[in-house]
């Protein structure tokens, strides 16, 4: 006769036949997919100001950038994330998504100075905003692999 363990998740609903390991996953898929659609978002917002010379699309951008730097400060302050030991040299899913939050976190600081160099229009600000997208496409392709990994 199996076990049958009972869990809860955030909103107190009840989850029958669940495993521990299953939650966690589902846990952290949620938190990956919502910064990679905030991610595409932004990206794609600033494409399109870019294309159509329009200030307004990429400052949205940088907005939905700087949102899922917050959420991703939020993560990591509030250990939302339990990172298990590694017995067999493999590096968990759960160590490899704080690493992402934390590239997240530092996206934000160059997020915020993006935004300063256009506010007080300085010199660079252009070369910012590049940097803004290769990093953001960095971490759009990071947050894909993890989310293709097995658990």
């Amino acid at each position: 006769m199996s076990s049958i363990v009972f869990l809860f998740d955030r909103k107190l609903t009840f989850l029958s036949c669940t495993k521990y390991f299953q939650m966690i996953s589902n846990y952290l898929l949620s938190l990956t997919s919502v910064s990679q659609w905030a991610l595409f978002l932004g990206i794609a917002s600033i494409l399109f100001g870019w294309i159509e010379k329009r200030d307004r699309f990429i400052f949205a951008g940088q907005m939905a950038f700087l949102i899922i730097g917050f959420m991703a400060v939020w993560i990591i302050l509030t250990n939302q994330i339990f990172v298990p030991e590694t017995t067999n040299g493999q590096i968990p899913k759960q160590l490899k998504v704080l690493a992402y939050f934390k590239g997240v976190s530092a996206f934000m600081i160059i997020t915020i100075i993006s935004i300063l160099l256009k506010l007080f229009k300085l010199r660079f600000q252009k070369a910012s905003l590049i940097i803004l997208m290769l990093f953001a496409l960095f971490l759009f392709f990071m947050v894909f692999n993890i989310q293709q990994m097995a658990n």
